[in-house]
């Protein structure tokens, strides 16, 4: 499950701590309503502020663990600036990103590869827990990341998931190779 909306929405928010927006926590109550039932056994969440809160607002009556791996990438200097505002000033870096994402490091900021090998050792966790139905709270770039992984996807074609806010997704592994079952489930508005 991705975090809800934060009061820094529509910028890049990889490493900044910040919370859920009104709207955001709306929607996770709302959501968490769906995962009351699905019985699930164990949580991962990540150590930001935005994630534990959406956890706690999901109400469920589980344990869970704070995973550092499960952070967004760390954007440097992008951090808390629009794409407009980045054009303006980063655009050959811009260009660079687009050209080579995998060995792609964000000015003042995480490489991609380093982003990569924390998630995947993340995954790793994941493919050998106890559980059977795992929730993992954290972010966009995190969850898509870890949707490749799991479904035998090349890591740079993770643009092809767009992450909703607020709604969860769901893989059912088979030996290390998963199917997605469900993508960005949330409940309808007035649920």
């Amino acid at each position: 499950m991705r975090h809800g909306t934060t009061t820094l929405h529509g910028l890049y928010v990889g490493s900044t701590d910040v919370s859920l927006n009104r709207e955001g926590r709306a929607k996770v109550i709302r959501t968490g309503e769906i995962l009351a039932g699905e019985h699930i056994e164990q949580v991962f969440c990540s150590p930001m502020k935005r994630c534990r809160e959406t956890l706690d607002l999901l109400r469920l009556d589980v344990s869970s663990e704070i995973e550092k791996d499960l952070r967004e990438i760390n954007f440097g200097r992008w951090e808390g600036r629009s794409f407009k505002e980045i054009s303006k000033t980063d655009s050959d870096l811009i260009e660079d990103w687009r050209v080579n994402s995998e060995s792609f490091c964000f000015p003042e900021g995480e490489c991609v590869k380093a982003f990569n090998r924390r998630v995947g050792a993340f995954a790793q966790k994941v493919a050998t827990a106890s559980g059977n139905r795992i929730l993992i709270v954290a972010h966009g770039g995190t969850i898509r990341h870890l949707l490749c992984t799991f479904l035998g996807l090349a890591p740079e074609k993770r643009m092809i998931f767009d992450i909703q806010a607020g709604a969860f997704s769901i893989v059912t592994l088979y030996d290390n190779i998963g199917a997605l079952t469900g993508l960005n489930v949330t409940p309808h508005k007035g649920v």
